[in-house]
């Protein structure tokens, strides 16, 4: 039976859950700049942690783990989970009950480096763990230059014209809010590149990056990362944004990237010639920024070696991961061809998380779930504040 008791407590409690839900949904992706040397505090608990966890799991990687764990929210979407690997929720548990304090290592924002510059330390521990898996511009770099050439689509008619208008927001001083690149963002690509190459399965990352950012310059973080990424290249020659931008499109993790963003073809797999122009002024930007930064000097790479992608049966994998056997045949197809810039080998994180994919879930429909669940939430949170406003009137 109804009382009149619960007619009113319930719109009452309703408006209350439908605040508690637009309060959580407000805050979830905001956090305060965190303290440096906390943060690496935090990271090196939390590895110790990873390596004994690893101790008693013989496929576990202490690396993987630790970066795993801080990836929350945009960097545990399906791109994600197919690159860098799903997470380990044992291990999750397992922090849990023996530090509950390294949770503030999820969903992290600014944090303010020794020589007083700010970068996205969650995107840049997202974009090593990318890094160590052997895909050094899928979650760096070029997934920001993919995420603004989709901001100014359709806003100039040539490469030229899209750079010039993306200079109001690339790299300006930002925390994510009002630009799709800006400043944090990029130290965050370049410094995951340099650190995360330095990796190895017994390193310390807090170390490593406390060494990294002891005195650092952007001259020496931008000739590092131009050698590791591209090799010996003159950068005040023209043909350097050349680099830069082919580099991307033939970077495998890329190739997947803008498949699920539908900027690449799968006829003749290729970037979509849409897209190319706002992409090549998204690049060409970068470029003229890195060769800016090491005042267009030749660079030297020591070992002549670039940073290289996942393998094209890897991407084949994924795609057919994500249901579509016939963009995995193009995909291999181009790699067997040589179109493709890859490497024969497959990372055994990418191999994992994809198998994951295949027998738990298919992406699709996984996604699909994710949109209904969010729009009964948004439907929920419309007739919790309807309802207390019918009350209210009353």
């Amino acid at each position: 039976m109804t009382t009149h008791f619960d007619t009113i407590r319930l719109p009452r409690l309703l408006c209350l859950l439908g605040f508690v839900l637009a309060l959580f949904l407000w805050a979830a992706p905001r956090a305060a700049a965190e303290d440096y040397d906390a943060t690496l505090d935090r990271l090196s608990r939390l590895q110790e942690l990873a390596n004994d966890y690893a101790a008693d799991h013989d496929d576990a990687d202490p690396i993987l783990l630790t970066l795993s764990y801080t990836r929350t929210g945009d960097y545990n979407t399906t791109i994600w989970q197919l690159t860098a690997g799903t997470r380990d929720t044992e291990f999750e548990s397992y922090v849990s009950q023996q530090d509950a304090d390294l949770s503030a290592l999820q969903g992290m924002n600014t944090v303010t480096l020794p020589n007083g510059e700010k970068i996205d330390f969650g995107h840049l521990l997202a974009s090593m763990n990318l890094v160590y898996n052997g895909l050094p511009i899928t979650g760096s770099w070029g997934g920001d230059c993919m995420e603004l050439a989709q901001v100014y689509y359709g806003q100039a008619n040539d490469a030229a014209g899209y750079a010039d208008a993306m200079r109001a927001t690339f790299n300006i001083d930002d925390d994510g809010s009002a630009s799709k690149f800006g400043d944090q963002d990029l130290r965050a690509d370049l410094d995951s590149v340099v650190v995360g190459s330095q990796l190895t399965k017994d390193t310390s990352i807090a170390d490593a990056l406390k060494n990294y950012y002891a005195d650092l310059t952007d001259y020496d973080r931008c000739y590092q990362f131009i050698s590791l990424s591209f090799g010996t290249v003159d950068t005040s020659s023209t043909t350097f944004a050349e680099t830069v931008y082919n580099s991307m499109l033939s970077d495998s993790g890329m190739q997947l990237l803008l498949y699920m963003n539908n900027m690449w073809s799968t006829s003749g797999w290729t970037v979509d010639e849409n897209y190319a122009p706002a992409l090549r002024g998204a690049t060409d930007l970068l470029a003229e920024y890195l060769s800016g930064a090491v005042n267009g000097e030749k660079v030297k790479s020591e070992t002549n070696n670039r940073l290289v992608a996942m393998g094209g049966q890897a991407l084949a994998d994924a795609l057919t991961a994500l249901g579509d056997t016939d963009a995995a045949s193009a995909a291999l197809a181009a790699a067997e061809s040589g179109a493709s810039s890859t490497v024969s080998s497959t990372s055994a994180a990418i191999e994992g998380a994809t198998q994951t994919l295949q027998s738990n879930f298919n992406v699709k429909i996984f996604e699909l779930i994710l949109l209904v669940v969010a729009a009964i939430a948004v439907f929920f949170l419309i007739m919790s504040c309807a309802l207390f406003v019918s009350h209210r009137r009353r």
